[in-house]
C-alpha cells in the first residue's frame, strides 16, 4: 500500500473549491446568445449548466452585488419580487414595500435561480407575467435596440428560456404568480411611489416604469417588427409559454401580500 507523506495528507484535508451558482439576470445577456439559452432550458438542468460554465462569455457582465441578496437581505424581507424585465417587477417591490411598511420589506431581481433560495428564506416570491410582445416591446425601447428581426428574435429566444425556468414553481405554496395586466388598477399612492423611484434614479423618459402615450408611440417600430412572419415561430414558442403559467396567474387586487406572506 501506498503511504501518503505530509504533503499528500494535506491535500486529501483541503476542501474542494466551492461550486458556482447559476445566475440568469436577462438584461445581461449578450444578444447573441439568445438561442443558445433557449436551447438549454429545453433540456433538464441545461440552462443551469450553461450560465454556469459560459457565464463570463455570454453575459456582458457579472451581476453587480446589489443583485444578489445577502443572508441579512433576506432575513429583513418578508417578501421576494423575481420577474423578467419589464414585467412590472418595480411596481410590485413598491405595493410590497407600500403593504409592508419598509424599504427592505421586499427584495426584487431578475434571476430566477434565486428563487429557490428565496423559498428558503421563507420569503413569499411574487412573479409578474406580461405577454411576450407586450414585454418584448418595452424591453427594446428600454435597451434602445436596433428595430431589426435578428434582435427582436434574440429578446424573444430569452423571454421564453426565462419563462420556462420558472415553471417548475407553479405549484409552489410559497410562490405567487400576478398578472401583469392586473396592475393597470394600481393606486395613486402606488404610481407616485414608482415615479419617486424613477426620479431618484433620474431615469430617462424611455426606462421609466409607468404608463406613458410618448412612450407606446416610441415602441411602434418594435411592435411593427414583432408582427413579421420571420418570427412567428419564436412568438408562438413565447406565447406557449406565457399561456401556460397564466393558467396559475392571478390578479394583484385578489391577494393580500402580507398575509400571504405570513402564511
Amino acid at each position: 500500500m501506498k503511504h501518503l507523506g505530509p504533503e499528500g495528507k494535506r491535500n486529501l484535508n483541503k476542501e474542494a473549491p466551492p461550486v458556482a451558482s447559476p445566475h440568469f439576470h436577462p438584461q445581461r445577456l449578450h444578444p447573441r446568445y439568445g438561442g443558445l439559452v433557449n436551447l438549454a432550458s429545453q433540456l433538464p438542468g441545461g440552462l443551469a449548466t450553461v450560465c454556469t460554465t459560459l457565464d463570463r462569455f455570454i453575459f456582458d457582465q457579472q451581476p453587480a452585488g446589489s443583485e444578489n441578496p445577502t443572508a441579512a437581505d433576506l432575513q429583513a424581507a418578508v417578501v421576494a419580487v423575481c420577474g423578467f424585465p419589464r414585467t412590472g417587477t418595480t411596481f410590485l417591490q413598491e405595493a410590497a414595500c407600500q403593504v409592508t411598511g419598509s424599504p427592505d420589506g421586499c427584495w426584487k431581481n431578475h434571476d430566477p435561480f434565486a428563487i429557490p433560495g428565496y423559498i428558503k428564506a421563507e420569503l413569499l416570491t411574487i412573479i409578474p407575467l406580461r405577454d411576450p410582445i407586450g414585454t418584448i416591446s418595452s424591453w427594446s425601447l428600454y435597451n434602445n435596440d436596433p428595430p431589426s428581426i435578428s434582435r427582436k428574435r434574440s429578446r424573444l429566444l430569452a423571454y421564453t428560456a426565462w419563462h420556462r425556468a420558472v415553471q417548475q414553481y407553479a405549484k409552489s405554496p410559497r410562490v405567487l404568480f400576478v398578472s401583469f395586466d392586473s396592475l393597470g388598477t394600481a393606486t395613486e399612492r402606488l404610481i407616485a411611489g414608482v415615479r419617486q423611484h424613477n426620479a431618484a434614479q433620474l431615469l430617462p423618459l424611455a426606462m421609466q416604469n409607468f404608463p406613458s402615450e410618448v412612450r407606446e408611440k416610441f415602441k411602434e417600430p418594435y411592435l411593427d417588427i414583432l408582427a413579421a412572419p420571420q418570427l412567428r415561430r419564436q412568438l408562438a414558442d413565447a406565447n406557449g409559454v406565457y399561456e401556460n403559467l397564466m393558467g396559475a396567474a392571478v390578479g394583484i387586487r385578489d391577494i393580500e401580500v402580507a398575509a400571504a406572506a405570513a402564511a
